[in-house]
C-alpha cells in the first residue's frame, strides 16, 4: 500500500496527517510535477480528489459524506476548490461566503473532505488577502478560521501550512496625509500626477493580455485516444498492477501501468480496445514508468471496474472527445499545477444506459465520442470514470 503525493498538493498532505491510521499504514513518497497517486486494497487512483475519496472510504467514511447527495456535494466542492487561477479563487471565496450565510460547514452540518481539501487548496490565497478583503468575505474567513483550528496543529505543520491570524473587525481607515508646517496638507506638484499616470500606462502596456484572464479549464484539454492492448504482464514488484503495451497509432506502443489486477483477469486484458488519457505527465509506478492511463468505470459500490470501450470499428490513435467540445485542442502535456484532469474528472460518469460522458457545472451530460459514436461500458451504470 503506497501513496505518491505531489509536492505542490498541500490538501492531500493535510488529509493524510489528519487521518493518522492512513499515515501509519501507507508508504508515502513525495513527487515533483506529477499527479498524486494511491495504490490501496487493489485500487490504483490518481489525482487529489480520487486519492482523497479512496483514503476516506478506507479509513474514515464519515469524511466522504453521509448520504449519496452529500457525497455528490463533497465532490463538487473539491472540484471547485481545485481551480487555482486568481479569478477562480476569488469566485470560490465569494461562493463559500454566500453559501455559509446560514451554515457552518460546506456540506450539511459536519466536517467533510470538502472542508479539508478546500482549506488546503485555498490556504495560500487566504494568506495573500488584505484585512479588508477578509472582512468583506467574513463568511469565507470564519469558515477558514474554524477549519484551521479544527485540524491539529501538528497536521498543519506536516502539510507545510500555518495558522493564519484572522481578524474580522473592520480595518482602521487609512490615515490622512500629515499637514505641513503651514497648516495645509502638502500638495503634489503638477508634474507628479502626470508622471504617475505615465508610469501606470507603461505598466499596462507591458502587461500581456493573456495574464488578465485565466484560461478556462475544459475537457478538450485532455488528450483522449483509442488504444489497443497488444501485450500485458503482471508488474514484477506490485501484485495489484499490470504492465501493458498499448498501440495508440504511434511508431511504438506505449508502456502503461494499471491497477486492475483485482478487477480484470489477465486473459480479459489481452487484445482489448480501450480509451487512453495520453497527455498526463509520465509517472514511475513501482519502478516502471507509465506513459498514459487507461480510462475505466467504477460501479457505485466500488466492487466492479470495467474498461470504457470505444465503439466498434475504432482504430488505434482515433481521437476520443466530448460532445460539444469537438474543436478543442488538447494540451501537449497536462501540467500538474493546473489540475486540468482533477478539475474535469469528478464530472466523468456513465449514465443509465452505460454511455460514458462528462457532466458540466450545469449538469448537462456531454457524451464521450469517437467519430460521432458513443463510448460505453459492459455493465456499469452511473459509475465514475477514472
Amino acid at each position: 500500500m503506497s501513496a505518491s503525493i505531489s509536492s505542490n498538493d498541500p490538501a492531500l498532505k493535510l488529509l493524510l496527517a489528519f487521518i493518522p491510521e492512513a499515515e501509519q499504514a501507507l508508504s508515502v513518497d513525495s513527487v515533483a510535477d506529477q499527479l498524486s497517486q494511491l495504490s490501496l486494497n487493489g485500487h490504483h487512483v490518481e489525482g487529489t480528489n480520487a486519492v482523497a475519496q479512496l483514503l476516506a472510504a478506507t479509513y474514515n467514511e464519515s469524511l466522504a459524506g453521509a448520504t449519496d447527495a452529500d457525497k455528490a456535494e463533497v465532490s463538487q466542492w473539491m472540484t471547485m476548490s481545485a481551480r487555482h487561477g486568481p479569478s477562480e479563487r476569488q469566485i470560490f471565496a465569494q461562493t463559500i461566503n454566500d453559501h455559509l450565510a446560514d451554515k457552518t460547514y460546506l456540506v450539511s452540518n459536519y466536517l467533510s473532505l470538502a472542508d479539508l481539501i478546500a482549506f488546503g487548496n485555498v490556504h495560500a490565497f487566504m494568506e495573500s488577502l488584505s484585512s479588508q478583503k477578509r472582512f468583506n468575505w467574513s463568511g469565507f474567513s470564519r469558515w477558514f478560521d474554524l477549519i484551521q483550528h479544527t485540524v491539529p496543529a501538528g497536521a498543519l505543520a506536516k502539510a507545510g501550512l500555518k495558522v493564519i491570524e484572522i481578524d474580522l473587525n473592520a480595518p482602521a481607515p487609512a490615515k490622512k496625509q500629515v499637514a505641513a508646517a503651514g497648516g495645509k496638507a502638502e500638495q503634489p506638484t503638477s508634474a507628479e500626477p502626470k508622471a504617475a499616470k505615465q508610469e501606470k500606462k507603461e505598466k499596462e502596456k507591458k502587461q500581456p493580455a493573456a495574464a488578465k484572464e485565466e484560461a478556462k479549464i475544459v475537457p478538450s484539454m485532455i488528450d483522449l485516444r483509442v488504444g489497443h492492448i497488444v501485450d500485458v504482464q503482471k508488474h514484477p514488484d506490485a501484485d495489484s498492477l499490470y504492465v501493458e503495451k498499448i498501440d495508440v497509432g504511434e511508431d511504438e506502443p506505449r508502456t502503461v501501468v494499471s491497477g486492475l489486477v483485482r478487477f480484470i483477469p489477465i486473459e480479459q486484458m489481452q487484445n482489448r480496445d480501450v480509451v487512453l488519457v495520453c497527455n498526463l505527465k509520465p509517472a514511475a509506478m513501482r519502478g516502471v514508468k507509465s506513459f498514459a492511463m487507461v480510462l475505466c468505470a467504477t460501479s457505485t459500490d466500488g466492487n466492479t471496474v470495467e474498461f470504457v470501450e470505444p465503439p466498434k470499428g475504432s482504430k488505434p490513435g482515433d481521437r476520443v472527445y466530448f460532445e460539444g467540445y469537438e474543436s478543442g485542442t488538447p494540451e501537449e502535456v497536462l501540467k500538474p499545477k493546473q489540475k486540468v484532469f482533477e478539475t474535469i474528472q469528478p464530472g466523468l460518469f456513465t449514465d443509465d444506459n452505460r454511455k460514458a460522458g462528462w457532466y458540466d457545472e450545469q449538469k448537462v451530460f456531454h457524451k464521450l465520442l469517437v467519430g460521432g459514436q458513443v463510448c460505453t461500458t459492459a455493465t456499469v451504470v452511473k459509475g465514475s470514470l477514472k
